[in-house]
């Protein structure tokens, strides 16, 4: 039985630890934490058997602030580690107790707070919420005021808006305004301390990114606010070509049009378009194709890229409202490879940035080398300033060994690769990790109890062995 350095055993640390949550909602049954202790991994052929077992011995869930200040509390006080869970759609393992402890479901600290205005402006440049507040209904309370958030990810309808901060990185939108962490895409933080005497600690500027993409890290996400754009009418539109070449030509085209408003510009190689039930019957058998939402005021001109480039758009409607039955975005990024999958639970994917300079020449090139493994997948997107994608070949996961054949091969072609089939930041290659997220890490959590195997830390030298990849990882223009 593992012994904590007061010699109590861990049965005792927990049974101590929930002697002091009161009313507060816990519970150690063996079926509630293995559920509670799961996120998407399970859908990931690399990650399944290495994140199985790996459960809480407490589930917590605080009601509000004051509630989790208790809990945080408690547990700095019994050193319990914790893993701070909102939904559970992440797909890397970032919501999975590595270290067992304490499970904090955020999901009942939820509401919109407040617009906000520079310099007494009436009209709203941001807007607040708490983070437990599913992302899709930030938007449905904002949109009325005809105003929306720039970005969100594919899991919009059920992922909470900490969940995305602390673990996701783009999204929808992104082709338009650029990942989260470019300059302005986050605006502020409200993030708690774990310590006896928890504290809430405002970030704002280029400090918000010490704490984004951090797993949870350096400190508990408690407020999130973000910049709002104007809520266009949004058209989903199926678009479809010959020959991806011409699909990739689109799409860049379409993404160096700044004038054109656009939020997804998602080109798929064939035979993926036949792995999407819903879509199948709009694409002509053998021909590639590219899911597009655009600004009503922008779809002549999306009209006049797609006969330029030989293409043909094949279905056209109001956002959310297509005969397949969810908003199409659901169809791209994250949610890409869960539609993959049914159709072939081995398929997997990897995190290739490709070149702003020739981002064409790229996107044709690695579907060319690589049409021996599998049809092309890219996102395309804004990153420092810049227009670029991300994506993949899509193939079958034979073994760790192949994965690490296929990393090296998309680096010598020229591209950056980060690896999805890790929970550790390191091996992720996402995340940059320097003297400043250190810093907060030691400030906000003293003890070393959040996200405890999320770094490269003692508790995580298995996995990132058992789970790295040669891959360089990503870099950024500004990375403080």
């Amino acid at each position: 039985m593992q012994v904590l350095v007061d010699g109590r055993s861990r049965a005792e640390v927990i049974a101590g630890l929930c002697g002091e949550l009161g009313g507060i909602a816990h519970s150690t049954d063996t079926r509630k934490l293995r559920t509670k202790s799961r996120d998407r991994f399970t859908e990931n052929p690399a990650l399944r058997g290495l994140l199985r077992g790996r459960n809480a011995e407490i589930f917590i869930a605080p009601r509000d602030k004051d509630e989790l200040r208790t809990a945080v509390a408690a547990c700095a006080r019994h050193r319990v580690p914790i893993t701070v869970r909102g939904a559970g759609s992440g797909q890397f393992g970032q919501g999975v107790p590595l270290n067992g402890g304490a499970v904090i479901d955020v999901t009942a600290l939820t509401g919109v707070i407040g617009w906000h205005g520079e310099h007494g402006r009436r009209l709203p440049t941001t807007v607040r919420a708490r983070t437990g507040t599913v992302v899709a209904d930030i938007d449905a309370t904002i949109r009325p005021s005809g105003w929306e958030l720039r970005m969100h990810p594919s899991t919009a309808q059920r992922a909470t808006v900490g969940g995305y901060i602390a673990g996701g990185h783009a999204g929808i939108g992104s082709c338009q305004w650029g990942i989260l962490r470019d300059t302005g895409n986050i605006t502020a933080l409200e993030v708690m301390t774990v310590e006896e005497h928890p504290r809430l600690i405002e970030l704002r500027g280029r400090d918000v990114n010490s704490v984004h993409h951090a797993y949870g890290a350096n400190g508990i996400i408690t407020e999130v606010e973000l910049p709002v754009a104007p809520a266009w009418e949004w058209h989903e539109l199926v678009i479809t070509f010959p020959e991806f070449e011409q699909a990739a030509r689109f799409s860049v085209d379409i993404c160096h049009s700044d004038g054109v408003l656009k939020k997804v510009v998602s080109p798929h190689a064939h035979p993926l378009p036949r792995y999407f039930p819903g879509l199948a019957g709009l694409v002509p058998d053998g021909e590639a194709m590219v899911l597009l939402m655009a600004a009503v005021q922008s779809v002549t001109e999306v009209e006049d890229l797609v006969r330029a480039n030989g293409g043909r758009i094949r279905y056209r409607c109001l956002e959310g409202k297509g005969a397949y039955g969810v908003p199409l975005y659901e169809f791209t990024w994250g949610h890409s490879l869960l539609h993959y999958q049914r159709h072939d639970e081995r398929l997997v994917g990897l995190m290739a940035l490709y070149p702003t300079t020739d981002l064409y020449e790229s996107i044709v090139r690695v579907h060319r080398e690589f049409a021996d493994l599998g049809p092309l997948h890219v996102e395309l997107k804004r990153i420092d300033g810049g227009v670029s994608c991300q994506g993949s070949p899509v193939f079958a996961f034979e073994s760790r060994a192949h994965l690490a054949e296929v990393t090296e091969r998309l680096q010598r072609a020229g591209l950056s690769v980060a690896n999805p089939h890790t929970p550790v930041l390191g091996a992720g290659g996402m995340k940059p990790w320097g003297p400043k997220e250190a810093s907060f890490k030691r400030e906000f959590d003293p003890y070393g109890l959040l996200a405890q195997g999320k770094l490269d830390d003692v508790v995580a030298t298995e996995l990132r062995t058992s789970t790295a990849l040669p891959n360089n990882g990503w870099s950024y223009r500004l990375t403080g």
